[in-house]
């Protein structure tokens, strides 16, 4: 089997077999050590198990191998302020707009960290442009 082929498997077995799907995507890695979708799946599964720290790799290795891939660095800065680390968590969320400005739940993320930081500009700033794209009917991510 291919790389993709294992990618495949591993999108087929996440909601049943979670498990396997981790092995699945790791088996991918095996064949091409840059597969970002596998990189960012093998995270979110283990960031799901609690495994942040291992999450926060494989989102960095996805972002490295995708440098345009918005999604790996929105899951970068979920993982980066599940873990404290605050300043890269919003480093991370901000790349993740620059690359694509319509990431609703990126600009609620740094909303809140804003807020919380006494930032209240960049909160209102980042709240507005939330409200803005729900109300269009976007979420992203």
């Amino acid at each position: 089997m291919t790389s993709d082929d294992w990618y495949d498997s591993g999108l087929d077995l996440e909601a049943a077999a979670p498990d396997q799907a981790v092995a699945a995507y790791r088996q991918a890695l095996e064949l091409d050590p840059v597969h970002s979708d596998a990189h960012l799946n093998l995270g979110r599964l283990l960031h799901e198990d609690g495994r942040v720290d291992e999450a926060e790799s494989h989102y960095r290795e996805a972002a490295d191998a995708d440098p345009e891939s918005a999604r790996a660095f929105y899951n970068l800065g979920v993982a980066l302020e599940d873990q404290g680390l605050r300043p890269g968590a919003v480093e991370a969320y901000e790349t993740a707009l620059r690359l694509d400005g319509e990431l609703a739940v990126a600009h609620f993320n740094l909303s809140r960290l804003f807020e919380e930081d006494g930032q209240g500009r960049g909160a209102l700033r980042h709240l507005a442009a939330y409200k803005r794209l729900i109300e269009r009917g976007g979420v992203g991510a």
